[in-house]
């Protein structure tokens, strides 16, 4: 008897997810004579693992992104998995940093244990990236391989540190523009998706236009998740509430009139004093069209990546998975 579609991606899902969780037990095992560091790593991993619950038929499993990739081309997957894992480890030390950098999480490593115990959090988990990815050695991975797998995900995750660092120093007053913006939004957020991708590509085949082909759609799947987290981060308020620079206030600023500006500029100028703050600016994102236009962006990335999609299924590659991450 055929399995029906849930059915069949709730086994599937279930099986890498146990590969992923194994793998990052064998690597914390070392951790085991120090308790109270291996719970500190183990908690700030605890968000993406997470992230692998099976809650509906579109769910979508970030972490195990890079399987996905990799078995839509040739079906094989498990020799991904420690790099699976290293980027996890990698997105969480990213993570302790930029809540370090932000002070603003209650929640964060960081306010429950303080930024020293915490930056040794975060570089411990960067060594154990590293030493992830030397296990692709036992998994039948050629030695050239892995050094340009290591050399590719630094080179990522440098520009990602160039894109914090123009992300930090962002103000209202350097009159930003949306290209700007969106090439600092691509080097610090959508890297991670693109990577993942790219890696997963260059795990699974030595045909440089497919590798090409799943970058591409990394970076605009990365764009897309960008995008998303713009437009919650406004609906929501707390992208108002921490005067954070995104996409919608970049295009009021540009294309309302100057009384809506100068009122966003006067809002993200002050603290705010009161919830009825963060809705004065909310209202007046959707009434100058500054929503809307980040919604179109937003659909036009995932367009374009389904788009790429369907050319690699024409290659032979299987996308149905893939598709999940996107619709």
């Amino acid at each position: 008897m055929a399995l029906s579609p849930n059915r069949h991606l709730v086994i599937w899902q279930e099986k890498q997810s146990t590969l992923f969780k194994e793998e990052i037990e064998s690597l914390l095992a070392p951790l085991s004579d120090t308790p109270i560091l291996s719970k500190m790593v183990s908690e700030s991993l605890d968000q993406y693992v997470d992230e692998l619950a099976i809650e509906s038929e579109n769910t979508r499993p970030w972490p195990l992104l890079p399987l996905v990739v990799c078995e839509g081309i040739s079906t094989q997957y498990e020799h991904v998995v420690p790099v699976a894992v290293a980027l996890q480890f990698l997105r969480a030390a990213a993570d302790i940093f930029d809540d370090i950098e932000d002070a603003d999480s209650p929640k964060a490593l960081s306010s429950k244990y303080g930024s020293a115990e915490s930056i040794n959090v975060a570089t411990t988990l960067i060594m154990l990236a590293e030493k992830a990815i030397t296990r692709l050695k036992k998994l039948q991975v050629e030695n050239d391989i892995i050094i340009l797998v290591m050399d590719k995900i630094n080179s990522y995750h440098t520009i990602a540190c160039v894109g914090q660092h123009m992300d930090l120093t962002l103000t209202l007053e350097m009159a930003i523009s949306e290209e700007e913006y969106l090439k600092i939004a691509s080097m610090k957020s959508a890297f991670q998706v693109e990577c993942a991708c790219h890696i997963a590509a260059l795990l699974a085949t030595p045909q440089k236009k497919l590798i090409d082909s799943l970058t591409k759609f990394g970076h605009n799947l990365g764009m897309a998740v960008q995008l998303t987290n713009d437009i919650q981060g406004i609906t929501q308020g707390r992208d108002i509430l921490k005067k954070r620079i995104t996409l919608p206030i970049i295009y009021a600023l540009a294309h309302s009139d100057s009384t809506v500006g100068n009122q966003i500029r006067y809002e993200f100028s002050h603290p705010s004093k009161s919830a009825s703050d963060f809705t004065l600016v909310k209202d007046l994102l959707f009434r100058c069209g500054a929503i809307h236009y980040a919604s179109v962006k937003l659909e036009l990335y995932k367009q374009q990546a389904l788009d790429i999609l369907s050319d690699t299924e024409k290659e032979g590659v299987n996308v149905e998975r893939l598709k999940l991450f996107v619709t």
